[in-house]
């Protein structure tokens, strides 16, 4: 973290992507996430100005006759995108990724071997390698204060890892989500969401907006969700007295 607060790099590592260090998206680890802003749309800038006139979608993934993918959207190797699913506005999908029936994604970056089940709604998100969602994921994107959710004008905060938020400058900023993150059935994350790697999102947990610590467990409450945090390196499991973040 720097005095503008915390680096991509600290949330989630670009260059461990095989495709997005290759496509020269590695850049932006080093740089603040509020100074980015647009995260996933700077993803896309960089991506873009590496493929030149290459082709935008990998020969080797499958995109169903069924699904809409529009022109202004990235697909690598081995990706599939299945019936019914929708994918546009500047978006980047690194190798390997599964895309199930009737997802939605805009204006994303999903890295390598990452899992959208079915019915995912993803909105100006970034989400790292090999995670796995079950069905019904949203990821929202904007505050219900705005006067006309239509055309959102309050910028979005995003969380922080000692508590509190900073501004992204952007109406319309979703989530980061790290490495190997696991979640179950009809999890949502809302606007300003930061997920460590390696966390496990149980079934029906909502996250409005927090730093979720990396190898954090939550599980639903009635105010909002419990975190057990990841066990200290050769100390004992902590499963007690955990964090309430509503």
């Amino acid at each position: 973290m720097t005095g503008g607060g915390p680096l991509l790099g600290d949330a989630l590592r670009l260059a461990e992507d095989p495709h997005l260090k290759a496509w020269g998206a590695a850049v932006l680890d080093a740089e603040p996430i509020a100074r980015i802003g647009d995260v996933s749309g700077a993803v896309y800038d960089l991506v873009s100005a590496s493929l030149g006139d290459q082709p935008r979608i990998h020969p080797d993934a499958y995109v169903s006759p069924l699904a809409n993918v529009h022109d202004d959207v990235v697909i690598g190797p081995g990706t599939r995108v299945h019936e019914y699913s929708t994918v546009r506005g500047r978006t980047v999908i690194s190798g390997n990724v599964h895309i199930g029936y009737g997802c939605e994604v805009s204006r994303s970056v999903i890295g390598h071997g990452s899992v959208l089940s079915h019915r995912a709604t993803i909105g100006c998100a970034v989400i790292g390698q090999e995670a796995y969602f079950a069905t019904g994921l949203i990821i929202g994107v904007c505050v219900l204060s705005n006067p006309d959710m239509l055309r959102p004008t309050k910028p979005v905060a995003f969380a922080l890892p000692g508590g509190g938020r900073m501004s992204s400058g952007q109406p319309k900023w979703g989530a980061i989500v790290g490495d190997g993150v696991r979640a179950g059935v009809r999890v949502t994350l809302g606007p300003g969401a930061i997920v460590g790697a390696g966390s496990v999102l149980h079934a029906g947990v909502n996250v409005p907006s927090a730093w979720i610590p990396p190898g954090s467990t939550l599980h639903p409450t009635g105010a909002g969700f419990q975190i057990i945090p990841a066990p200290v390196q050769g100390g004992p499991a902590c499963s007690t007295s955990p964090t309430v973040s509503t």
